[in-house]
């Protein structure tokens, strides 16, 4: 193959990588997939995360926010070649996976979720014994009750959480922990505790207790676990996150006529993933911004809800703007259901005597995930609050190593499951970055009464092309010089860089301004837009040879 040749140690990090909380090497499994080698592809992925399928339907995709080819239009669609991997990679990975002899060290998980889950499959790869305790029924957490089918198939989420039982992890489910003492006595040696937040945290307005009010947690619950749900035909969701807009797209497909979301800030404030925002959207949800319910009551045989109109202020501590009512601006609306889905809180016995943080979630070591009590940690949902499932996983990596080195191992987690990637072979790209793959969906009509998976994944085709369009942004390194003391600290290439190459110095020149300087310039695609938005020609920018 013809190309210019970087060997594996001159290769760097590249951002989608640095994006990934669990660090999947993101251009190496690309770059099997351009190759048709889906196996290996998926091996890669399995390197730092156990549930690739999982991720591949409802990872959020921070990597994609890092994508360098977002300098040239669109990113890479990587989530849905990640799931492509794991649709069509075979057992590779399996065969390279060695599993330690057995220490004789046992180590419970309290919970279920991506967190729970990751770690003893960690934990066990490292030969402990594992036991998994879960309170309901069903293993999966949030998997399973928060995240509505349309996003994520129970059959792939299954597939994933079994293999565990191959692994030798004892799985416990209708079993609720309410005491930490008796683990230990048990003769477990360390325990994690990945509770999750399955708690809905409630509106504190009056009225809020009324029937036909419900938290958005335990609707999503409700739903996934197969009991019959009843809306009516008027239901509104207050909130702006991900559990708003997926109770709001599960509303639709039970029947609701008229489903108004709203929140108390603007649209840029809403946590939601933007795409689903936007599939909420387009299936028939409607947003109201600006609005907060004030009080809420039952009248002739419906709910009577209270809102007043909000203003932006000042950012708050969460960095966005605090929403202010405005005075006077009260006014009423008639719905037959409310949904609350204004946040999650902990749930978690009192006999767990672990410490709790300020924010009302566990409290632990950031570094290790241990909580005061010798031997126990906890992380995911139960520590951080609400996040997302790859950030989940990376806090079980890091408990499963911690907990590990507990237990007097190395807590070495990783393991080499590909063929190893000696070089690299850079071609010359002339793509404009712009084609990005259009991922095919059911019909609307269908998604609108049907909790059948919504995204169809791409074809073998259809996942080579795209995987064509990664620049291998590991391999191409550009050297980027700044005029220091030609800078006047417009800005204009910081703007436009969305690699966070350009940084301000520490010092200030000739003229009297602090340059911006490439102090990471390893990060630099080439794409020359600081370039030709610098106005005193004070940058260039070469591909280094």
């Amino acid at each position: 193959m013809n190309g210019r040749r970087i060997r594996k140690q001159d290769l760097v990090t590249a951002t989608c990588t640095e994006g990934c909380p669990a660090g999947i090497d993101v251009p190496r499994y690309i770059r099997r997939i351009q190759e048709g080698k889906f196996d290996e592809a998926l091996a890669v992925i399995r390197e730092r995360i156990p549930f690739p399928s999982i991720c591949g339907y409802a990872c959020y995709s921070p990597c994609e926010s890092k994508c360098g080819n977002r300098q040239f239009g669109h990113p890479i669609a990587i989530r849905a070649l990640k799931r492509a991997a794991a649709e069509r990679g075979g057992e590779l990975w399996k065969k390279n996976l060695k599993v330690a002899a057995t220490t004789g060290k046992r180590v419970a998980v309290v919970g279920s979720g991506p967190s729970g889950l990751t770690a003893a499959y960690y934990l066990a790869t490292l030969g402990h014994k594992v036991t998994v305790l879960e309170a309901l029924d069903q293993l999966g957490g949030m998997m399973r009750t928060g995240i509505p089918a349309y996003r994520l198939p129970r059959e792939a989420l299954d597939r994933e959480i079994d293999y565990l039982s191959e692994l030798g992890v004892e799985i416990r489910t209708g079993h609720r922990v309410e005491s930490l003492d008796r683990l230990m006595a048990e003769g477990h040696d360390a325990v994690y505790l990945a509770t999750g937040a399955q708690k809905g945290a409630r509106l504190g307005i009056p009225g809020e207790d009324t029937a036909g009010v419900v938290d958005g947690i335990s609707f999503l619950r409700q739903i996934n676990t197969g009991e019959k749900v009843e809306l009516g035909e008027r239901v509104a969701i207050v909130g702006g996150g991900n559990t708003a807009v997926d109770a709001a797209r599960s509303a639709i497909r039970l029947g609701a006529g008229e489903v108004t979301i709203l929140y108390r800030r603007s649209r840029a404030e809403m946590t939601a993933y933007g795409e689903e925002v936007g599939a909420a959207l387009l299936e028939g949800a409607k947003i109201e911004f600006l609005t907060t319910p004030v009080g809420i009551a039952r009248k002739d045989g419906a709910l009577e809800v209270t809102f007043t109109r909000m203003e932006l202020g000042k950012p708050d501590s969460s960095g966005r703007p605090r929403p202010i009512p405005v005075r006077g601006s009260e006014f009423a609306r008639t719905f037959d259901s409310l949904i609350a889905a204004v946040g999650q809180a902990l749930d978690v016995p009192q006999g767990m005597g672990v410490a709790i943080a300020d924010g009302g979630f566990l409290r632990v070591d950031p570094k290790t995930l241990a909580t005061d009590r010798r031997g126990v940690y906890a992380g995911g949902d139960a520590v951080s609050g609400p996040a997302s499932i790859i950030e989940a996983i990376a806090q079980g990596r890091k408990a499963a190593a911690s907990i590990d080195r507990f237990l007097g191992g190395a807590g070495a987690i990783d393991q080499e499951l590909a063929p190893p990637e000696e070089e690299v072979v850079v071609m010359e790209y002339t793509a404009d970055g712009e084609s990005r793959v259009s991922l095919p969906c059911i019909p609307l009509a269908e998604r609108q009464r049907t909790f059948r998976t919504v995204e169809m994944g791409l074809s073998t085709n259809k996942a080579l092309e795209e995987a064509e369009r990664c620049r291998s942004c590991d391999a191409r390194q550009f050297r980027v010089q700044a005029d220091e003391e030609a800078c006047k600290e417009c800005g204009y290439c910081v703007e436009v860089c969305g690699m966070d190459v350009f940084e301000a110095a520490e010092r200030f020149n000739m003229k009297g301004y602090r340059p911006y300087l490439a102090k990471k310039s390893e990060r630099c695609v080439g794409c020359m837009l600081c370039f030709y938005a610098c106005p005193d020609f004070s940058i260039e920018v070469n591909e280094a040879k």
